[in-house]
């Protein structure tokens, strides 16, 4: 029987089978960011193979892109979700914050630092409200919010292309090597300019060389992606980012790579807006067993609708 009760959250973790493989194995029998999200939203845990999509339309909470069939489908059908991964800011070798998005991959709203004040203070109330307004923000990026300025990098001629992953492009239905050569191409017959791309790193290879170093050398002109967090790394330290995709950093970003000689790079206001919003977009493994997280996202991207993207 299907129901409309959408107050009851399907937290979905991976099958039983793999559970009980990585509990003989010594490893943690449950993933704790679905865990904590079941206590926070008061909602239901559910193993993969338990979860009905085609007679349920309780809204869902996943995590990663081992998901993608679910969140394909609950796109289809309808059904709202909160999806877990990677936070945008803050993580170094251990990675602490975690985005947590409403009917999509990324956050992919904007609100101004006003409305989001306003919103949390009326949804949340100001005692609730006040620490994350005031302590969020330096907390996450080492400064108070109005002393925060992006990194102005110098620029060179390279323009640097920073592929999707494979597990990125099997959500959209796509060969990532295929759409990047393709990618290459194309800026070849818009620009003369020398085209690089990134390699991609393991993660312990990414933080002894971040986007963000190899930035800071002076040699290019601006980086273009398709959905890579990237966008966002970039234009805090003063390079141009083209995304492609659907991207939390697009409201930051030229959208046209017609324009790849004079990409758009936004004011530092708009910069610094954008980034305190998306810190109020992510959380930590601790946080979400508060219902203040669900009550969060809900506030600041509850309107949000999934945005289906054809590659």
């Amino acid at each position: 029987m299907k129901t409309n009760n959408k107050t009851v959250w399907r937290c979905v973790d991976w099958g039983s089978d793999k559970a009980q493989e990585r509990f003989e194995g010594g490893k943690n029998r449950a993933d704790p960011y679905i865990l904590n999200m079941s206590m926070g939203t008061n909602g239901i845990y559910m193993n993969d193979e338990k979860l009905d999509l085609e007679n349920d339309d309780r809204p869902c909470v996943f995590r990663g892109l081992g998901k993608s069939p679910h969140i394909n489908k609950c796109i289809e059908k309808k059904i709202p979700f909160m999806y877990i991964d990677t936070g945008y800011f803050g993580n170094g070798p251990r990675k602490q914050w975690h985005r947590v998005a409403y009917n999509n991959l990324q956050t992919l709203n904007h609100r101004s630092f006003d409305e989001t004040k306003k919103l949390l203070v009326d949804g949340l109330g100001n005692a609730k409200s006040k620490h994350m307004i005031n302590n969020r923000f330096p907390e996450i990026m080492g400064c108070d919010y109005k002393k925060y300025k992006p990194t102005k990098t110098s620029r060179g001629a390279k323009i640097l292309v920073v592929p999707p992953s494979q597990k990125v492009f099997n959500h959209f239905g796509a060969d990532a090597k295929q759409y990047t050569d393709n990618l290459v191409e194309k800026l070849k017959k818009l620009t003369d300019r020398e085209i690089e791309v990134r390699e991609k790193l393991g993660r312990s290879e990414r933080v002894d060389f971040t986007l963000q170093d190899q930035l800071s050398t002076g040699q290019y002109h601006c980086i273009v992606t398709f959905n890579s967090i990237a966008s966002i790394e970039s234009v805090t330290v003063g390079i141009p980012a083209i995304v492609l995709g659907p991207n939390a950093g697009e409201f930051l970003s030229e959208t046209n790579l017609k324009n790849i000689e004079n990409p758009y790079l936004p004011h530092a206001e708009k910069i610094r807006q954008h980034v305190f919003y998306l810190t109020l977009c992510q959380f930590s493994s601790e946080e979400m067993q508060s219902i203040l997280t669900k009550r969060t996202v809900e506030i600041l991207q509850g309107d949000q609708i999934p945005r289906e993207f054809k590659i």
